[in-house]
Formats: structure tokens, C-alpha cells, sequence
């Protein structure tokens, strides 16, 4: 290499480094804390104004759980509207970064069936940029105590730390004027944990890429469900082949 061309690249990879540095330094002065003193493992809000003429409407989240998970594991949200019998339009759950909806479903009043739980998880919109997931509809009621809840699950990131205390929001559409509300944080907020012993198995399993055992792709998600059929299930999940290096 002539002197030239190694002035040239060592000038390059000094002005890279220096890039490097002033946009880590940018990005760690611009972090700001998170109040996590208000958090709850279930939350409540109240609303009335103009449009709704004085009566009520109300956005419950919870965890639902312990309120606890683990790196790597799963975590499940309920968010809930409910009121004084307008429809709602929409209902969104503000998850914390880096999560990663596995599945979603509703409980919302029908007709046919009254109030009835299905499976929405190909049905929601997902935003990475807000960090929320949102269920629309033509409008449910919340007459007669009927209710509409989004019900999402996540994958929680490995990069999460035991201790950390992650906040959450929601937010609502009621058929009213000015009924666009979101309430974001809303203070229910999930506190990470440690593995136990069966979420330090099956994720040492996910790093040897065999597939996580705790994200729906096999059955070990239902343990609890149903333990005696946990380890037969969790065997039929393994590519054994890969386990022993063969495949």
C-alpha cells in the first residue's frame, strides 16, 4: 500500500471513530429516566368531558400475571374500555421497546354470543416507531356493562435487565366528539425478573437456535395448562439432529 493510501484510510477510520463517539455521547445525553414510583401491576383511568355530556368512560390496563417476566420470555396485557354505552372505535396498547407481539385477541359484546373472547393477532396494526399495537372496528358497544378488551403477549428482549421496571400506555377511540384519548404512560408497568429454572432451559435451547420453546413455536408456553404432557411436547419441538450436530 502506498503512504498515500495508508494516510488516506487511517484518516477514514479516524474520522469514523470520531463520528462514533459524538453520536454515542449524543444519544447518552439525550436518554432521560422513567418515573416508574406510580407503577401498578393494574391501572384505571376516568374521563369525562364535552362530547361524552358529563357521563364516563374508563381505560383499564393490566398485567396479567405476577407482573413479573423474564428476559426472553412472555408477558401479557390487558387493556379495557368501558362506559356509558357509546361505541368504541379503536384500542390501543403501548408496549415497552423491544417487544415483540407473539399473539392478540378481544373480548368484546356480540350480538350472536354476547361477550365472547377470539383470536386477533393477524387483524392488529403494529407501529414500531410509538412502540403500540391497535385494534379498530366499525364500533363496539359499552351499553349494559358490555365491555371492549385487547388482550396482546409479547416476546420480553433478552437485553433487559432483573430489576428493570418497564412502563406501559393505552389509549381509546370512542364514538363521541373529541373521543380520541390516550393515556400514555399509564403507570402499569412489568417488572423483570430472573429465569427460573424452565426459562433458563428453554432459552439456552433459543440460543442454540432451536427454535423458542416459550413463544408459541412448540407447547412448553402451556406448562402450566398442562404438565404431564410438558416434556413429551418439549421433545417433539427439538430438532435432535442440531442438538447432537448432525443437521
Amino acid at each position: 500500500m502506498s503512504e498515500n493510501r495508508r494516510k488516506t484510510v487511517a484518516m477514514g477510520a479516524a474520522a469514523l471513530m470520531a463520528l462514533s463517539s459524538l453520536t454515542a455521547g449524543a444519544a447518552t445525553a439525550s436518554a432521560q429516566p422513567t418515573d416508574t414510583s406510580k407503577c401498578e401491576t393494574s391501572q384505571k383511568v376516568e374521563r369525562s368531558w364535552g362530547g361524552s355530556l358529563g357521563t364516563k368512560y374508563y381505560i383499564e390496563k393490566e398485567v396479567v400475571g405476577d407482573g413479573t417476566a423474564a428476559p426472553g420470555g412472555e408477558v401479557t396485557f390487558r387493556t379495557t374500555v368501558s362506559g356509558a354505552g357509546a361505541l368504541v372505535r379503536e384500542i390501543v396498547d403501548y408496549h415497552p421497546a423491544g417487544f415483540e407481539l407473539v399473539r392478540a385477541r378481544e373480548s368484546v359484546w356480540k350480538v350472536l354470543g354476547g361477550q365472547t373472547w377470539s383470536n386477533v393477532t393477524d387483524d392488529v396494526r403494529r407501529n414500531a416507531t410509538n412502540n403500540s399495537v391497535t385494534r379498530a372496528s366499525s364500533g363496539w358497544t359499552t351499553a349494559g356493562g358490555a365491555y371492549s378488551t385487547l388482550e396482546t403477549t409479547y416476546k420480553v428482549p433478552n437485553n433487559v435487565s432483573p430489576g428493570d421496571v418497564l412502563n406501559t400506555g393505552a389509549g381509546t377511540d370512542i364514538v363521541l366528539i373529541d373521543g380520541g384519548w390516550t393515556v400514555n404512560p399509564i403507570n402499569t408497568c412489568v417488572t423483570i425478573r430472573e429465569p427460573n429454572a424452565v426459562e433458563s432451559v428453554t432459552g439456552s435451547l433459543d440460543g442454540l437456535g432451536l427454535g423458542s420453546v416459550t413463544s408459541g413455536s412448540t407447547a412448553a408456553g402451556g406448562i402450566s395448562s398442562d404438565p404431564a404432557s410438558f416434556s413429551s411436547e418439549i421433545i417433539n419441538g427439538i430438532d435432535i439432529g442440531q442438538l447432537i450436530g448432525l443437521s
